[in-house]
């Protein structure tokens, strides 16, 4: 899990040190009906971010059933590559305890089991769940 917590916020610090002109973030028009808030970020290549989309999946109060969780990130997924298909999209979940809170107070939840991820993949036009491969620099 703290994997998973360090590469999104690998990829989220990677945003904020672009200086290059790119598309912003923008709220997304899913999983609402399930009580969450949820907006897509363009991770551009010289951020680090690989040319992709990021959609956090925001949840407030009680933490939901991992079925739900499940539910959301593939419906807002496709609501994502509805705008634009030619990108990946890496979604993930995070529960805010209170409304009010800061962001970075969230807490990362994940539907799966172990250190696992869902995205879309462009070229293949799939949303399959991945283990996390961390591949270690060598010296």
């Amino acid at each position: 899990m703290k994997k998973v917590i360090a590469v999104a916020a690998v990829l989220i610090s990677a945003t904020a040190a672009s200086v290059q002109a790119k598309p912003p973030t923008i709220p997304l028009d899913c999983g609402k009906a399930k009580g969450a808030s949820v907006q897509r970020q363009y991770l551009d290549a010289a951020s680090g971010g690989g040319n992709i989309y990021n959609v956090q999946v925001t949840f407030t109060g009680k933490k939901p059933a991992p079925a739900k969780v499940e539910s959301v990130l593939r419906e807002c997924i496709a609501t994502a590559v509805a705008k634009d298909a030619s990108k990946d999209v890496l979604a993930t979940a995070w529960l805010k305890k209170r409304a009010g809170d800061r962001d970075t107070d969230d807490e990362q939840i994940s539907p799966f089991s172990g250190s696992k991820y869902i995205s879309y993949t462009a070229t293949t036009k799939k949303v399959e769940v991945h283990d996390l491969v961390l591949k270690l620099k060598k010296k």
